[in-house]
């Protein structure tokens, strides 16, 4: 069914692309922690996504798209911030334990410098979207989205550092939405997600084209997205700075 997937924010959440994070990728995180943990009390070996030539497709709680030629991808869309968000810098900062390293090392140099070398304190940028919710569309199972999305408290980058913390979780039924746009736009009506050419013209053909893209490129299909194989020209979701 279509759904509405909302995060309930302590503050915001950075990010690392141009657009939000997708929610099959967010699931497939959460289901590959299941079926590790799974491998691991069983005594089995596994095999990380990116390091075999063609990753599996875990059975995500959510239904195809299929575009023909054999393509296809999960019916859910990327992050959307919200119209009134905005984009803060923050600033993390590393900073070496002299302590902690003494009690890892069985000698240590006279002087380890916090300027220069491997071991030199940082403070970087980071830049965070602020709002109190992010929303995805799907068209999916919400029991099960729900059981995977619960242990998730954050999202995004720099989450040891305090950003995308979650502070609850709400997974809706809407039926009104029209199931071919739950999974590929956002709720003003740009495009969410990666997509095939082939889904635009269904989306145009449906009357609701998207108003808004971020072009054509280089970009993953579905989960793992950064695997050279899932890389291929689709569409590009509706850039989060506009």
């Amino acid at each position: 069914m279509p759904l509405v997937v909302r995060a309930h924010l302590a503050g915001g959440v950075a990010q690392g692309a141009p657009w939000g994070i997708a929610l099959d990728g967010l699931l497939a995180s959460a289901m590959w922690q299941e079926t590790k943990a799974s491998a691991i009390a069983a005594g089995q070996g596994y095999a990380r996504a990116m390091e075999v030539d063609d990753p599996p497709d875990l059975d995500l709680p959510l239904a195809r798209c299929r575009a023909g030629n054999g393509a296809w991808h999960w019916a859910a869309t990327c992050l959307w911030p919200g119209a009134e968000a905005q984009t803060d810098a923050h600033v993390w900062m590393g900073k070496l334990d002299h302590r902690d390293l003494e009690h890892v090392a069985d000698r240590l140099p006279k002087i380890i410098s916090g300027r220069q070398g491997r071991f030199r304190g940082r403070r970087m940028p980071v830049l965070v979207t602020s709002t109190p919710q992010v929303t995805w569309r799907a068209v999916g199972d919400p029991d099960r989205i729900a059981e995977l999305l619960e242990p998730v408290r954050s999202i995004g980058k720099k989450r040891g550092s305090g950003e995308g913390h979650v502070l609850s979780w709400e997974i809706s039924a809407a039926p009104e939405l029209d199931p071919l746009a739950a999974g590929h736009l956002h709720p003003d009506g740009t495009l969410g997600r990666t997509t095939p050419k082939a889904c635009v013209r269904r989306l145009e053909q449906a009357g609701c084209p998207p108003t808004v893209d971020g072009g054509t490129g280089l970009a993953g299909l579905r989960p793992p997205y950064m695997h050279p194989a899932r890389q291929t020209r689709l569409r590009l979701p509706a850039l989060l700075d506009g």
